[in-house]
């Protein structure tokens, strides 16, 4: 059996990563290492130290990534939605945006940024060669997420449908590839529940949009009745493609849409 080689690590280092292992923490504080070792001094430097050996991937001031004894030659980095929920600690969020979209297949394109939607922060960093940006977002709209393992931790993601309304709302480029990942797949998912998550979405231009496509597809009266009482009685007419700046098109007063494709 290969031999791991420590030649590059102090006692202090080994002490830290080891004793991280023991106690399981995937991730480690300034206050963890100030908790072993008594002089905070120390703790930062040997913090420090191994962040520059790549024993310890640092996520955010003062929170890092440990890096496993086991691994050869430190040439190891988490999947990266282990790291967005690592990042993201206890606070409330999901990944989705650009990179579900791609993930649930409603577009080709592979995203360059890994997006973690949340109820505190809004910023972004790189992680290893990894773009993360993190997006604050009302809480009315955490809803419709679902949780899956990767590497034995629990990572929150929205869900198939969840995601298409994410599209409605932030359509890749244009709001032809939302219309594309609509007809593609609106035989594929659970029109119930997309209908039900249209509803709840905070932004009614979303569901007037969608009302509207999802009639245009053919779509059940049973859906699209539901959606045309939760419009509310306030007239307000939105266009169809907001990248078009044009508000000329055909009126569709039922869904309250100017058709300005």
């Amino acid at each position: 059996m290969k031999t791991i080689d420590y030649k590059n690590l102090l006692k202090d280092e080994i002490y830290l990563i080891s004793r991280a292992e023991f106690e399981r923490q995937k991730v480690i504080t300034t206050q963890f290492a100030q908790k072993l070792f008594t002089d905070k001094n120390k703790a930062s430097k040997t913090l420090a130290s191994l962040t520059r050996k790549n024993w310890l991937i640092r996520l955010e001031k003062g929170k890092y990534v440990v890096v496993p004894l086991k691994a050869p030659n430190q040439k190891w980095m988490p999947n990266e939605f282990v790291v967005a929920a690592l990042w993201m600690g206890d606070t409330p969020y999901y990944i989705g945006y650009f990179t579900m979209y791609n993930y649930w297949g409603f577009t080709e394109q592979i995203p360059r940024t890994i997006f973690v939607l949340n109820s505190a922060k809004s910023r972004k960093i790189s992680i290893g060669n990894i773009s993360y940006q993190a997006v604050k977002i009302d809480q009315r709209k955490y809803y419709g997420i679902q949780k899956i393992k990767i590497d034995d931790q629990e990572v929150c993601i929205s869900d198939k449908e969840r995601t298409l309304v994410d599209f409605a709302f932030n359509p890749l480029g244009s709001m032809r590839n939302f219309e594309t990942a609509l007809k593609e797949n609106i035989r594929e998912i659970d029109l119930k529940k997309f209908v039900l998550y249209l509803k709840k979405f905070p932004v009614v231009s979303v569901l007037k949009r969608a009302g509207f496509l999802l009639e245009e597809m053919g779509c059940e009266n049973k859906y699209l009745n539901d959606l045309k009482t939760s419009m509310g009685k306030q007239k307000t007419f939105v266009v169809l493609n907001p990248f078009n700046k044009s508000r000329k098109g055909s009126v569709n007063n039922e869904w309250q849409i100017i058709v300005n494709r």
